[in-house]
């Protein structure tokens, strides 16, 4: 059996960040491919952030709420893009190679349902880019990966997760994962459909193995 403190499923960009958002703790990140062949590096177009003086996060927050037909969670949207400026000056910071104006200021461009050019990209890679960063940025921290392992269950103790169990991919052998707290982080699920252009891995494992263990 494996331990740790805090167990993160699912290795693309928004498991690489929670990784990274932990300060002192025992991390591990386990993943059912290499971090660098999840679906995260498919995503081209870019991310929407304020860095113009005559663009407000007021704005943006209107036009992601209004993208989504007003179903997004309004405070969640809020913090969104609050915190957006602040996540695009750390990525390039940590070395992320987004394309840049003449002047050699980051570059943004109009994109689908924004009312201003605020997306910010790295050529048609924005993903790939962004992805390879935040790997770089974990091996730097010395955070623990399982990579090629699939989970196949929640532990539950009556009502709180207390760890998982994994199959490795590689050798068969089936393994308990013991930790205080697991975050879930397994990815979209397009691949339920008939036709789609997401990866093979967009099954909704992760999704259904949640859904097995009750969470709602």
């Amino acid at each position: 059996m494996f331990q740790h403190d805090i167990i993160i499923v699912g290795g693309g960009l928004s498991g690489l960040c929670a990784a990274l958002s932990v300060k002192s703790a025992d991390v591990a990140v386990i993943s059912k491919v290499h971090p660098l062949r999840s679906h995260s590096i498919a995503a081209q177009g870019g991310i929407n952030a304020v860095l113009a003086s005559d663009d407000r996060w007021e704005d943006h927050a209107f036009d992601t709420i209004k993208g989504s037909d007003y179903l997004a969670d309004q405070d969640a949207v809020e913090v969104l893009c609050q915190d957006a400026p602040g996540r695009i000056i750390e990525m390039e910071h940590w070395g992320t190679l987004f394309s840049r104006t003449d002047e050699g200021r980051i570059a943004q461009r109009p994109f689908g349902g924004a009312g201003f050019p605020r997306t910010v990209y790295a050529q048609d890679r924005t993903g790939h880019h962004l992805l390879h960063t935040l790997y770089e940025q974990a091996l730097k921290k010395g955070i623990k990966f399982y990579n090629e392992w699939l989970i196949t269950r929640l532990v539950v103790d009556k009502v709180k997760c207390c760890g998982v169990t994994g199959y490795n991919i590689s050798d068969g052998i089936v393994e308990g994962f013991k930790a205080k707290a697991v975050i879930f982080a397994t990815g979209g699920y397009g691949r339920i459909y008939k036709h789609s252009t997401n990866s093979v891995i967009n099954t909704g494992f992760g999704c259904a193995v949640a859904y097995r263990a009750g969470a709602q």
